[in-house]
This record gives C-alpha cells, structure tokens and sequence, in this order.
C-alpha cells in the first residue's frame, strides 16, 4: 500500500465516487453523541502523548452502529452490527486481530465468542466484543493512538515514520486476507487516528484514501458515511452477487460424491472442503456456489454453470492484480469435482479473457494443456473503479475484470513430483503443450512457471499439462510490441536472464524456453542433496541472485546479473550428489544455454535494451584509416582467427541467429528425452517438503520492502513480474 498504487480524495469526493447515495439528513443527538465519543480520553488527548486505544472502541462500535441504524430508516433496521474485535482471533494458530469489525448480523453465531473466553479488562467493552472473522467482516478497522503509528496525514498522504509504513503494511495484510477469504469486488476499510478518520476504498487495481475527517469538529461527516454504509446493497458493499453460501442440501450432496472419491485426487477435494464440513457456522472457509458462464461451444450449457468451492487451493498474497484463486470444486450439474480458476484479468485495448484463450488452443488441437469446461467474464459484468481516481496523466493504471473458467483436471502440483524421473516425464510433457501451442496457434504462454504445470495421470503414467494461459500473446502481437514496452510478463524466479537484465528487449519464443530450465535449477536446488546445502550463507546468496534479486535502475526493474552468468558458462552454480541422472540431465541443459548465449552479442544487449540505454542518435559514418596491429608472434595465428570469428559471430539484438539453441525446442526436446531413455533411476532421491533446502534461509527482500519467507506456503513461486513492477 505505496506510491504509486494509492490516491487521494477529498472526503466529498470520496464520498460521491465510492459511498454513492442521497444526503442522510443528521440529527442533533448523533452528532452531539459522536462529539462526546471522540471527545474522550482515548481520543482527546494531545497530539504528543499516548493513549489507549482500547478505550475508543467500544464508542465506535455504538456510534457507527447507530448511524447504520439511522441511514437504514430507523433503530435496529440496518442488517449490520459493529464489534470490538481487537483481542479475539479467529483461532487459537491465528493471533491476527482487528481492532473493530463490522459483520452482518446474520453471523451472529460465527462471530460471538465462546462461553469460556476471557471477558475484556474494560467492562464498557463487554456488549461489543466479537471474534474476528476474515471470512465474514464486511468492514475492519484499524485504530492508533501514537502519532508515530499514524499511516495516513490528513490529506490521505503517506505518513514516512517506520512505524507508520508497518501500520500500512498491517491493513494491506488484512485486507489481502480478507479479499482472499471472500468472493469481493472491493472492499471498505477504516483508519482511526485518535480523532480523525481516513476512509479507504480496496478494489484489484489500488487504493483510494479520503483526506481525514476530525470526528470533534465534523462529526456529520463521519455519521453521514456510515448512513450511507447501513442502507448499501451487499454488491455496493463489493459482495459478488455471483457468490452465494451454498444451501445445506448442496453441502451434503457434495459431501456424499466426496467420500466416493479415491486417489490422490481425494486429498485435495478433503483439504477443500473439510474445514466446513467441520467447523459449520464458524468455519474459516465457508463452502460457497459460484456462478460461471457457460461454454459457447457446448449446446448442452445454457445459461450459467454452478460450483461450488471452500478453501482455494492455491490463492495470490497481492492485494492487487490478478489475485487468482485456484478451487477444487464440485460441479452441481455434472456431480463431479473439477478445477475452478478466479480472477481478474487487464482490461487492454484487443485483449482475450483465457477462456477465449482456451477456445483457440483447443481449436488447434493443442496438446498437453487443460481440458476447457467453462467460463467467461463474469455476469453481471464486474469492473474495477479505483483507476478513475488517479491522474491519469502521471499514472496509468489499467482496470481489470472478474473472470472464471472452469478446467476438467484436478492435477497434483509440481512440487508434489514424487522423483527426479517423475518431474522429467512432466516436463517433458509440458513442453510437448508449449511446442504445440507454439506450432499450432501460434501462441507463446509467457509465464513458464512451477504454478503453472500441473502432474496429470495417463492410467499410472505421469502426464505434465501446462495451464494459466492469461498472460499469452500471439507471435503477431508479440512482433506489434514496441521495443521500448515495459510490460513483462512472467513469473520473477522463472524469467530468462536476458527478460531481467534487458527489460526494453522484445519477447522472444527463446524467453520461454529459458523458463523450464529454470524450473529445474530451482527444484535440484530445492528438493535434491547438492554442494551448496552444507554453506547456507553461500546457499542463500545463490538463491537470491538466481531467482529473486530485484532492484530498481530508472523506470525498470532489473534482476542479477549471476543468472546471465551461469548460464553463458554453462554451470548451474551447485554439484548435485546422489543422483546421476538428475546431475546429467542439467549438465545437458546447462550445455544448451551455454552454446545458446555463445550466439547472443550482449554488448548490442546493452547498447539497445538496458534499462539505462537511450534510443541511438542518427548514425553518420566515414572511412577511417585502420591501424597496424602486431600481436606478440606466439599469438599471432590465433588473432588472426579471432578477427575473422568476431565479424560473423555476432547478430544484431533482437534478431534470432540459427545458432541459438534455445530458438526452438529441439534441443530441449533431445536432453529430457535422452534421459528418459535411461531405465535406471533414483526413485527416493527427492527430499520431503518438510526437509526442503530453502527452508530456514534468511527471508528474501523484494523491492519496496516486501519480504519473502522461503519453503513456505508464502513461497514466490507465485512472485510475478506485477507483484514487484505494476505491469500486466
């Protein structure tokens, strides 16, 4: 939650952009009983001291529950209800908390605390206490006494004081979170300092701040935005009018077809739905129904598709972009479960929602990708609005578009390969999909990625498909994209090293090759016994500068240059122990860069696409006379063949020489399947996921201060290129 992805607006402006509605004529009462609340002691005390916050909520609460009251028509009337959340979790692994919450009554049984819970200090607070829900919370807050902590001043600007970007970077955690949890269009937050107010608007794009509202002297605007709130529809709330909880006959029928199920495919359909199942009302990941368009090739689809969906499987940490969410989910027409992707694709001048993308491939008979269902955009269409607030003349945001589309396969992932020879067979048959996408449609993926192959079975045979088509382009449109375009696509760890060094260098079909050998330098260096895992500190510089090194030079992002490197010596930068083939194998990848970057002229890479290269000034050209050289005699012959290599050698930046390996997959092709011709294989040779080399590194700090842990679930295998650069 940085510049540039937040904007400010006047509290009028906010109010009639985002909290749209007629004028909510304000009592005399209201508006003296607001004074009093934030006149007290928590709130009114001078700016240079510190008071406790708790003493606030319980005003807050009351306040903001009788303006809903008030803007919905009268006491009691409005659905919703304000709770003090600020010391109740939602579970016992989870300490995260909001200060105050507003829910829909309607969850009372989800959000009131157990009989045994410990009742607060402050016995003002006892008729509002509530758990915090990430799940249900319709609106958080997130209070501060300390002007230290203050996030926001009182234009809505960034405040710069360390405690305050950590106060920031707390509400933009929950608001992911809540995002993730439920199926929203954007979301309303509040920042309470003392007695001022900053209102914020979340939606997939960026956020929109209202310059603050001093409580003491303004109370009317305070109130007026929580009558508003009290009498909004649940879609103007960013409720998915798509997204319905599922009824209790649903539940069941799904639950009945889940215990049928058998096979690794089982594991991931109890994982989504066991949480649920279990818990009830007070589940973390309710089961919800989700509404798809149908496919427009299948007659048998009229109208839209029902699934229903509980815990993702996978789901984006970004507050913004295309925050996808990936379901096993449970087909209510067909009583089967499939694969469920949501999310929010650019809305760009010719653009394709995948689902098209989908319809394409499949047309061409493209092999090894994702068996198409269903999906569409959304209807009724939903559309971002932050990107209307901004200046849109010093920022171009891009809105996005709430997408789904459904996939038959429920496949393992990647990193649930069981083998070195297992992870090969996939592989192999991933880049059977690229090469077919590529000959058939014309179609570069331009995001190879471990999220974005899945482990499918052929009977006992491991099959590898490629999916996640968003981000393709045609080679037609590939060969339109200006030099100068910024756009890069792609998963950060997996990109070429000519994609992070050269951001001005247009995409290339070698670009997506590079990826899969990446993919496998990162699996050997995470999952398999190697020369670096007894240094960690060496073990930790090599994982940074190979896959996650990023810093900012001019307008770009650029990575290390250590991935260049390697692959032009054709080193991987580790020894694998334990297992010949595996060590073989990359050896003969690492070879196949090696004679490709041999044929790449790095020093035109500079002078044409480094980030701080400017466009050529006219060349003007003249003889020059050429100067004599006389080399010691013992070098003499060697020169002399040196000169003549360096005139044929090199191409011009951006233009494929038939030398370069990586230009088609043959040679890709020929190392995985020489080794799979081997019929002898290390069957044990991959470490368990709790035994992970990339577990107990030091944390990775990406640009603007975002930090990684790895071997965890929060792992950046899912880092794209607009996590760490706004692009699309």
């Amino acid at each position: 939650m940085e510049d540039p992805q937040v904007t400010q607006l006047s509290y009028a402006q906010f109010l009639a952009m985002c909290v749209p509605g007629e004028t909510i004529k304000i009592s005399d009462k209201l508006e003296a009983d607001c004074r009093t609340v934030f006149n007290s002691a928590a709130s009114g005390k001078r700016e240079n001291q510190v008071g406790r916050e708790e003493e606030l909520y319980p005003g807050i609460c009351y306040m903001v529950k009788q303006a809903m009251d008030h803007g919905a028509g009268g006491p009691g009337l409005s659905e919703l209800i304000a709770k003090d959340t600020a010391h109740w979790p939602e579970s016992g692994s989870d300490r995260r908390c909001f200060d105050c919450s507003i829910y829909n009554e309607s969850d009372e049984d989800a959000y009131t605390l157990d009989d045994e819970q410990e009742q607060p200090k402050i016995k003002d607070r006892a008729p509002y206490i509530g758990r915090t829900l990430f799940s249900r919370a319709v609106m958080p807050f997130e209070v501060k006494n300390d002007p230290k902590k203050r996030p926001f001043g009182d234009s809505g600007e960034l405040l710069q004081t360390q405690e305050a970007r950590m106060t920031r970077g707390q509400i933009a955690e929950y608001a992911a979170e809540i995002l993730s949890r439920q199926h929203r269009s954007h979301l309303f937050f509040a920042s309470v300092f003392q007695y001022k107010v900053n209102f914020l608007y979340i939606d997939r794009v960026s956020t929109v701040i209202s310059e603050s509202i001093d409580c003491q002297k303004q109370p009317k605007e305070f109130l007026q935005f929580f009558c508003r709130l009290g009498s909004m529809t649940r879609e103007q709330l960013g409720y998915d009018p798509t997204a319905t909880p599922a009824s209790i006959k649903e539940i069941e029928v799904m639950r009945q077809r889940a215990l049928r199920m058998d096979g690794y495919q089982k594991t991931y359909v109890d994982s989504a739905i066991s949480d649920a199942l279990e818990q009830k009302e007070k589940s973390l990941w309710p089961i919800y129904k989700l509404l798809v368009p149908p496919n427009i090739k299948d007659p048998q689809q009229i109208g839209p598709q029902a699934f229903l969906v509980g815990k993702p499987r996978s789901c984006s940490s970004s507050l913004t972009g295309r925050s996808t969410k990936g379901f096993v989910a449970y087909d209510v027409r067909k009583d089967e479960f499939v694969f469920l992707k949501d999310s929010w694709r650019a809305d760009i001048p010719r653009g394709r929602s995948e689902s098209d993308v989908y319809l394409m491939l499949q047309a061409a008979k493209v092999d090894n990708i994702a068996t198409f269902r269903c999906g569409g955009d959304v209807e009724p269409r939903q559309r971002t609005k932050s990107q209307k607030y901004f200046n849109t003349e010093t920022v171009d945001f891009i809105a996005r578009i709430h997408h789904r589309l459904v996939i038959e396969e429920i496949g393992k992932p990647l990193d649930d390969y069981e083998s070195a020879h297992e992870l090969t067979q996939v592989m192999y048959g991933a880049l059977k999909g690229h090469w077919s996408a590529y000959k058939n449609a014309e179609v570069l993926h331009r995001d190879i990625s471990d999220g974005n192959i899945l482990i499918t079975y052929q009977g006992d045979e491991p099959r590898g498909i490629l999916i996640d088509w968003d981000l393709c382009k045609t080679m037609g449109e590939i060969a339109e994209q200006k030099a100068s375009n910024t756009n890069r696509s792609g998963t950060w760890p997996f990109l070429s090293a000519l994609r992070i060094l050269y951001p001005r260098k247009p995409y290339e079909v070698a670009d997506d090759i590079e990826s899969f050998v990446h993919i496998y330098l990162w699996f050997a260096a995470r999952f398999h016994g190697h020369t670096l895992t007894g240094n960690r500190d060496n073990f930790a510089t090599y994982v940074n500068d190979m896959f996650f090194q990023c810093c900012k030079e001019q307008d770009f992002y650029v990575g290390s240059s250590r991935k260049l490197s390697q692959l032009q010596a054709g080193n991987a930068g580790f020894a694998l122990t334990g297992n010949t083939n595996l060590a073989s194998l990359i050896d003969e990848l690492m070879k196949v860069c090696k004679e490709h970057y041999a044929c790449v002229d790095i020093k035109s890479m500079n002078e044409h696409y480094a980030p701080t290269c400017r466009p050529p000034a006219e060349q003007q050209t003249a003889k020059v006379k050429v100067p004599k050289l006389s080399p010691p005699p013992e070098f003499a012959e060697a020169f002399a063949a040196n000169v003549a290599e360096t005139a044929s050698a090199h191409t011009v930046a951006g233009v494929p020489s038939p030398q370069r390996t990586l230009d088609n997959h043959g040679a890709l092709f020929r190392a995985l399947g020489l080794a799979l011709k081997n019929d002898i294989w290390v069957i044990n040779d991959k470490l368990p996921k709790e035994k992970d080399n990339f577990v107990g590194l030091p944390a990775v700090t990406m640009t603007e201060g975002r930090s990684i842990v790895l071997g965890t679930s929060e792992n950046t295998t899912r880092l794209t290129v607009g996590h760490v650069n706004r692009l699309t």
